[in-house]
């Protein structure tokens, strides 16, 4: 079995059926490749906090033939997301091969979210994947929790 099959397989058995999809039609996401915006048109979204906390799985189409379908894995760093939010997590996306997105998962609640994003290639990903999620997402934490204080202490 070629790598895209195993990972297929393993979305299938293993991801969706221990999550919840999210209802509705998604937004697509858009990504810059040699100066060109190319668009991902999302197909499915699989609400993960049963077993993850603040994750989402994303299914998404590629704009080339070759993989057909892209998978994501997401990790909330924060509910409304804002410039200032934008900039403080700035520091950790090249290092990890992160993307940094402002999206709504739930578009009836007119909500935009600061998501991480981190593309999963192979099966084998996954759960290292979701630790370096949850330590960026936690020290992002640590980091709001610090400027709170700094503005408080004024």
């Amino acid at each position: 079995m070629s790598d895209q099959e195993d990972l297929k397989t393993f979305v299938k058995t293993d991801i969706i059926k221990s999550s919840k999809k999210v209802k509705g039609k998604h937004s697509p996401i858009s990504e810059v490749v040699d100066d060109v915006s190319r668009v991902l048109k999302v197909q499915a979204i699989y609400d993960l906090n049963q077993n993850h906390k603040n994750f989402y799985f994303f299914n998404v189409k590629n704009y080339f033939k070759k993989p057909k379908i892209r998978y994501y894995l997401s990790a909330t760093l924060a509910n409304n997301s804002s410039d200032l939010l934008v900039q403080l997590a700035g520091e950790y996306l090249i290092k990890h091969e992160l993307k940094l997105i402002q999206y709504s998962i739930f578009p009836e609640t007119l909500r935009v979210q600061l998501l991480l994003l981190k593309e999963i290639k192979l099966a084998e990903d996954y759960t290292h994947s979701i630790e370096i999620l949850n330590k960026i997402r936690k020290k992002f934490r640590n980091k709001i929790l610090r400027l709170k204080n700094l503005v408080e202490n004024e």
